[in-house]
């Protein structure tokens, strides 16, 4: 005789991101719901309203309280929610310096169920294209929309050596250079806006910096456009010559 039983994890922590802050969230509070658990959500720091809103819609949509909690903060904030010894689990979407240490704090509690979705540091591959007008289409569309916020963003290009990889290279920093960042409410609309916050803009800008030093190639330097704004053009580095590149998301 089959017995068949279900029994929810119980209280889960969700960490969104803030790329995608009411889309990702959801990706963990939907089915962690389904399943009959109630959640903690801790949204992104740099998109409080957002999470707030996805809260509210909840509600409105005739959750019962207590099921779904919003925790507001930043960095200390997550620790303190991650440390809780009666969440029952954690469901994360971010960076992948974040995960690794969910995971080392977490270590050793196998009751617990982590579930992590991390950064990548994706590659495309061009090769003997036949339209190169629609490949580099295709590659800027991959590494600079959302401005290249993405998980899914393409960060490395790989071209074959020769001429008409020599003809993409050059089409592609050609039409990059267009690439002009603006505010999300100008006219005409933008293509691309700013990074999330300046210092997210001074970040990749150092990291630009440090690849040149370590030998990369500038075909295209990235641009601050006003001081004190995330307003960063696109930037591409050739890094054909240096023998040791981290492979990481910036």
């Amino acid at each position: 005789e089959a017995t068949l039983r279900h029994r929810p994890h119980g209280v889960l922590a969700v960490f969104g991101p803030y790329n995608f802050p009411g889309h990702l969230p959801n990706g963990h509070i939907v089915p962690a719901l389904l399943a009959g658990n109630t959640v903690v959500f801790k949204p992104s720091e740099l998109t409080p309203q957002s999470g707030e809103a996805v809260v509210k819609l909840w509600a409105e949509a005739g959750l019962p309280p207590g099921v779904l909690n919003l925790l507001q903060g930043g960095r200390e904030t997550g620790e303190a929610l991650s440390g809780q010894s009666d969440i029952d689990g954690l469901l994360f979407t971010g960076s992948s310096a974040t995960g690794f240490q969910l995971h080392r704090q977490l270590a050793g509690q196998p009751e617990k169920i982590l579930a992590l979705e991390m950064g990548g540091n994706n590659p495309l591959i061009v090769d003997d294209p036949q339209d190169i007008d629609a490949a580099v289409h295709l590659t800027i569309q991959s590494a600079f929309i959302t401005a290249g916020q993405r998980c899914t963003c393409a960060r490395r290009l790989l071209v074959k050596r020769g001429e008409i990889g020599d003809a993409f290279l050059q089409r592609l920093v050609t039409v990059s250079q267009t690439l002009i960042p603006d505010a999300w409410d100008a006219e005409p609309q933008p293509f691309l806006g700013g990074l999330i916050s300046a210092q997210a803009a001074q970040k990749v800008h150092q990291a630009w910096l440090a690849h040149v030093a370590s030998g990369g190639k500038t075909l295209l330097e990235p641009r601050l456009l006003q001081a004190e704004t995330s307003l960063l053009t696109p930037g591409i580095i050739e890094m054909s010559a240096v023998a040791q590149v981290a492979d990481e998301e910036v």
